[in-house]
């Protein structure tokens, strides 16, 4: 007998009318990652969502340091948290000079990515969107969900 292949649905994340996101704005330096990761364990720690804590944490780190290695040091890191019931989306926008390319999006391409990579295989959804508010600036954002209820 084989297993089902069959992928469970799961509902995007949604932000409840009146909900408020959680922001964090750093300077782009080599202490923008702990700064992020604290946040982040500040937010989950004691909620509905501390099950997803550690994942969550891990790839707002390697998104993080991503953005800071391709930011000005003139400028912030911006981190956006949203929490729904079922789970959060993390965005960072990074002020980077080209998109960040999902990992074998392009054959002979430049190397993997390794945050690229963890966060493609850990996060149930992840991409990139240009911002608007500054010329070829980009944000990475990744969706993490519990699982579903049996």
């Amino acid at each position: 007998m084989q297993p089902s292949t069959a992928s469970v649905a799961r509902p995007p994340i949604r932000v409840p009318a009146g909900a408020r996101p959680y922001v964090l704005a750093a300077p782009s330096t080599p202490r923008a990652p702990k700064a992020a990761r604290d946040f982040v364990r500040a937010v989950l720690r004691r909620g509905p969502l501390a099950p997803l804590l550690d994942t969550a944490v891990l790839l707002t780190s390697e998104a993080v340091t991503r953005a800071h290695l391709h930011t000005p040091r003139t400028a912030d890191i911006r981190l956006r948290l949203l929490t729904a019931g079922h789970g959060l989306r993390i965005s960072v926008h990074d002020d980077a000079p080209a998109r960040i390319p999902r990992p074998g999006s392009a054959a002979g391409g430049p190397p993997a990515d390794y945050g690229l990579l963890l966060t493609g295989r850990l996060a149930d959804d992840w991409g990139t969107t240009p911002a608007g508010d500054l010329p070829r600036s980009t944000t990475l954002w990744f969706e993490l969900r519990l699982p579903a209820a049996a």
